[in-house]
């Protein structure tokens, strides 16, 4: 009566927790780019955290699914993972040849790579690799003390051209408007001291009203961006999980792209 209960393997249970971690860390990561902001600057380390980490481990798990696939269902070895190290512009390197390969043609086969998604690159291969320690090297003369500080690169690499690109000028009156009325109202009543992303001191409530709708700009836009990088994987992670899965009866590949489905939606 109903058989033997089914079984999985080892390398199942492994590859899906890897999976769920990298899922995880990626939707926390794009959730705090859309909190981040020069007066909680936290929040973009915690996005810098999540999505170099995430990535990473979605790219690692899509080097791995080619290897399979290609290889009669064995796994790499340990040390063809450690060459990739960190380093998510490389991975995403080794994901555009395998897109290439198994997609070409398909929806989302193209790697999202214009300015602004270089500019995300950058600065979270800087963060995987050694920027996430900026803070404690620069005050110990630390090698991560002399790359670029990682949320002013940021705004650098990503908030301007966004801002370049998207901040129209009809918004931009809009909120110069609004700035110039809320500063009429409080100034005399109000004390203003912040850092932009920059480092620049901001003393002045109008100049602190117009940073924040510039930045809501940044938050929308730098979300989106990233969310076209991960797009991009999550289908390809799908085909190969399918094509291992159904069509070569790699078991530990099975659903293996469930856990990145939630970023396959179009741009909204």
């Amino acid at each position: 009566m109903g058989g033997s209960p089914v079984t999985f393997s080892q390398e199942w249970h492994a590859l899906g927790r890897e999976a769920e971690l990298g899922a995880e860390q990626i939707a926390s990561g794009v959730t705090a780019l859309g909190r981040a902001n020069h007066a909680q600057k936290g929040y973009y380390t915690q996005a810098f955290f999540g999505l170099s980490i995430g990535l990473e481990r979605l790219a690692k798990l899509i080097f791995v699914c080619d290897y399979a696939i290609d290889n009669s269902g064995r796994f790499p070895g340990n040390n063809d993972l450690k060459k990739c190290h960190h380093d998510v512009a490389n991975l995403l390197d080794i994901c555009e040849t395998l897109s290439t390969k198994h997609r070409t043609g398909k929806k989302h086969a193209d790697r999202p790579n214009d300015l602004i998604h270089q500019g995300i690159t950058t600065t979270l291969t800087e963060f995987g690799k050694l920027s996430r320690y900026y803070n404690l090297d620069l005050i110990t003369q630390g090698k991560a003390g002399r790359l670029p500080e990682p949320i002013e690169a940021w705004r650098r690499r990503v908030g301007q051209p966004i801002l370049s690109k998207h901040y129209s000028k009809r918004q931009q009156e809009i909120d110069a408007t609004r700035s110039a009325a809320m500063a009429m109202v409080m100034r005399n009543a109000t004390s203003v001291l912040q850092h932009t992303e920059e480092g620049v001191m901001i003393d002045d409530i109008e100049v602190l009203m117009l940073r924040a709708g510039a930045t809501s700009v940044v938050q929308r836009y730098g979300r989106l961006y990233t969310l076209q990088i991960v797009r991009w994987l999550a289908f390809l992670i799908s085909d190969l999980s399918r094509t291992g899965a159904d069509e070569r009866r790699i078991e530990p590949l099975l659903g293996l792209h469930e856990p990145f489905a939630i970023f396959e939606g179009e741009d909204g």
